[in-house]
């Protein structure tokens, strides 16, 4: 069996024959040139020969510019990526990472010229000149440029930088959660609204689901039989090259493979399904039209909804932390837990939601005196 490897193979008329990567086309994609050798040490020697010179070559005469790169990047992970990720890392390239660090040559692009452009985008980032943007924003940037140098590295285009990107670090926010007499309060409100967006409230409330998981779920997703929330969908908002329209809502699949998942109907939860269900007007459980509504619409109509019945206002997020808390609470393990809410880890969901509060600690505490 011949040799392979190190993109080196036999040919049918017995040459050895290696390619190696050259360059960037204009359409972004990878550019090849072959080599030929009678054995496979000969090709291996002139393969690594051309290497060489090929790099030497881009440092010293057409070397990329850093934009070709994250071009180049984003158009090879678009297969891997969903359509809203593509949108935001696309917007962020553009008007963010481009203007300030495009037109350089991809050699010079360092780690201090990286740390320097993050430090200003916090400082100063906003495009409107009125300050600085969120650590979590700017920690986008940083693992963009981060994979797309990466990336260049693996594709011969540059040699890897020598120091550390510093990603900006994240403030752990606390949770804001109802507590169970507010939440049962909400609850009797919700029942008496009998509104689309009360549903999905209802629904969040007791399945810990997400803003585009409730507004992309249909009832063919809700198993009567079973007892059973089939979550396969999610709505995300990627751009178009429309000049009049330059981004949509479509109905995707989730992020992760674990956000896709099925979530138990509670016998709580189930009456109200089944009611629902024989009053629907589509095929979406959120909307009264035969298509699906944003989350945008959702979330608007949702506080429109809290002012009207003088309820005080928070984020529709808050209700996915308000499940998981009393799942904690009530002793679900973190393992069922993590599942059910569709975290790609257990670690995730420790990191979030384990924050028990004091009443539960001092619960706890005492196991140790009444197990005695």
């Amino acid at each position: 069996m011949p040799r392979r490897g190190d993109h080196i193979h036999k040919r049918k008329d017995g040459r050895w024959e290696g390619r190696y990567k050259c360059g960037i086309k204009k359409d972004g994609t990878v550019a090849y040139k072959s080599v030929y050798g009678k054995t496979y040490l000969e090709c291996k020697n002139k393969l690594n020969e051309c290497r060489i010179n090929s790099f030497s070559h881009k440092k010293k005469s057409a070397e990329l510019n850093f934009s070709e790169v994250l071009y180049s990047w984003i158009n090879a992970n678009k297969i891997r990526l969903k359509g809203a990720t593509v949108s935001k890392y696309q917007y962020l390239i553009n008007s963010h990472i481009i203007p300030e660090l495009g037109n350089n040559p991809v050699s010079a692009i360092t780690s201090s010229a990286i740390n320097g452009f993050l430090e200003n985008k916090l400082n100063n980032g906003q495009l409107n000149g009125s300050g600085g943007l969120s650590p979590t924003y700017v920690k986008s940037m940083a693992i963009i440029i981060e994979a797309s140098l990466k990336y260049a590295v693996a594709e011969g285009m540059c040699l890897p930088i020598k120091n550390t990107i510093y990603k900006p670090s994240i403030p752990k926010k606390e949770l804001k959660i109802l507590t169970p007499d507010v939440q049962k309060k909400f609850e009797k409100i919700l029942l008496r609204e009998g509104s689309e967006v009360s549903l999905g409230t209802i629904i969040a409330l007791h399945t810990g689901m997400r803003i585009g998981e409730i507004c992309a779920l249909m009832w063919d997703d809700v198993d009567f039989v079973n007892d059973v929330i089939h979550v396969r969908h999610t709505i995300a908002r990627v751009d178009t090259k429309d000049n009049y329209q330059k981004t949509k809502l479509i109905i995707d699949e989730p992020k992760t493979i674990s956000s896709k998942r099925d979530i138990p109907i509670s016998s709580v939860l189930k009456p109200i399904l089944v009611t629902a269900n024989n009053e629907k007007k589509s095929t979406f459980v959120v909307s009264e039209k035969e298509s699906f509504i944003g989350t945008r619409t959702f979330d608007y109509r949702y506080r429109q909804m809290l002012k009207r019945n003088n309820f005080y206002s928070f984020n529709f997020h808050t209700i996915r932390h308000t499940f998981a808390t009393r799942c904690v609470e009530a002793g679900v393990d973190i393992k069922s837990l993590s599942e059910i809410l569709g975290h790609s880890n257990v670690s995730t969901t420790l990191n979030i939601y384990v924050h028990s509060s004091i009443e539960i600690k001092k619960s706890q505490i005492e196991k140790l005196y009444t197990s005695a």
